[in-house]
């Protein structure tokens, strides 16, 4: 093949090259695959934020109800657990925009190689048309020896003009590429400041529902151990109180045995629900185990709730057996004979003695109890086989409206 064969060849075999990549430029956009990932953990991360902000909602209006530390401490705990779902999903984004971002820096420095190698051969053909001047296409044409040399002339001719626009073009369109992924790099590179942005602020944040967690168990802690306390307290309080009432009750019986004839109780049966209360007031908590909080506590009697002050009353007559003065308060246990008794405990200012006989109704003193919750425990004593045993109280008080 001849020399000027060759070169034709040559730069037609440019054009279709340029041509080729011309028409088909590499895509910028992200692929659908990253797309879906994203719009999916972004959608997770929506519904998270939703339950979190639910639990937050819903630990204002625990605030302050009975019982509500524990229901606080559980709320704290989910949480902690959307907070940590939080932070895996932001770690999701992170990795998926990550090696979305390293594609796209690999691509850029493609697209670079690619532009500074077209920009080399744009700059050879530019420096080639300068030295050959402006007159070198008439001289090509008019040089020709035939007709036919003129045509394969002006199709050479024209292939390098078209080999030179299409040159400009790709170059142009390079760097079009070039800087719509440069812009595209630089919007993913924001968008993953602003996720681990958003990640240091989840972190402080579960930093944060970690202490207030840290500050209810150590409030669960102390509530314990006063819970402790005070059950050690109402124990040893009732363990004295069924000691003295069982000393009296020994002592009445030694002196029936001495007079030779037994007492006669005037509790009977039949004032099962008759009697009159001995303050009126709300019940604050019934016989038996009482659970409050997360606490069990034993109840030989119930709570009445009332005024400090309050006259507190005998539901039956009898005589004071003892009048014994605690740290909650005064105690008066009435003998009702027979192995009744009647105690009515945390009061103040108590106006009568041992061993006075009182009538149903009369005054025995007055309401005590805590400044914030004043109230008295009264309690009601049967006789049994080991002696005095306690019964709940409402069975023998009226029924009230």
């Amino acid at each position: 093949m001849a020399p000027g064969s060759r070169a034709r060849a040559a730069i037609l075999g440019g054009v279709a090259i340029l041509a080729s990549g011309a028409a088909g430029p590499a895509s910028a956009q992200e692929p659908a695959d990253i797309r879906r990932q994203l719009d999916e953990s972004q959608s997770r991360l929506e519904l998270i934020r939703g339950e979190r902000e639910r639990l937050r909602r819903e630990l204002e209006g625990i605030a302050g109800r009975v019982s509500g530390d524990s229901a606080e401490l559980v709320n704290v705990e989910r949480q902690i657990d959307a907070s940590a779902s939080l932070l895996a999903e932001l770690d999701v984004q992170l990795g998926v925009l990550t090696g979305q971002v390293t594609a796209m820096t690999r691509d850029v420095l493609l697209t670079r190689d690619e532009l500074t190698a077209r920009r080399v051969v744009l700059h050879e053909r530019l420096r080639d048309i300068y030295k050959r001047g402006p007159l070198q296409t008439v001289q090509v044409l008019l040089t020709s020896r035939s007709f036919s040399d003129l045509l394969n002339r002006y199709k050479y001719l024209h292939a390098i003009a078209l080999f030179d626009r299409l040159l400009v073009e790709e170059v142009e369109g390079l760097e079009r590429r070039l800087a719509g992924q440069r812009e595209a790099l630089g919007r993913e590179t924001e968008r993953i400041a602003r996720v681990r942005a958003e990640k240091l602020v989840e972190h402080d944040e579960l930093e944060r529902l970690e202490r207030q967690r840290q500050e209810r168990l150590l409030v669960f802690s102390d509530q314990r151990a006063e819970a402790r306390s005070e059950l050690a307290r109402l124990a040893t309080e009732e363990a004295q109180l069924r000691a003295l009432i069982g000393g009296l009750e020994e002592r009445r019986r030694a002196a029936e045995r001495e007079a030779g004839a037994a007492t006669v109780s005037s509790l009977t049966t039949s004032d099962l629900g008759r009697l009159a209360w001995p303050v009126e007031g709300r019940i604050l908590w019934g016989f038996g185990p009482q659970r409050e909080g997360r606490t069990t506590i034993p109840r030989e009697g119930i709570g009445i709730g009332a005024g400090r002050g309050t006259p507190v009353s005998a539901v039956d007559r009898g005589i004071v057996a003892s009048v014994v003065a605690r740290a909650s308060g005064q105690t008066v246990i009435v003998d009702h004979g027979g192995g009744f008794y009647s105690s009515y405990q945390k009061l103040r200012d108590v106006i009568v003695d041992e061993r006075q006989r009182i009538e149903a109704g009369q005054v025995i003193g007055q309401v005590g109890g805590d400044a914030t919750n004043p109230h008295i425990e009264f309690q009601i004593y049967e006789p049994g086989a080991a002696g005095p045993r306690a019964v709940d109280p409402v069975r023998w008080l009226r029924e009230r409206p």
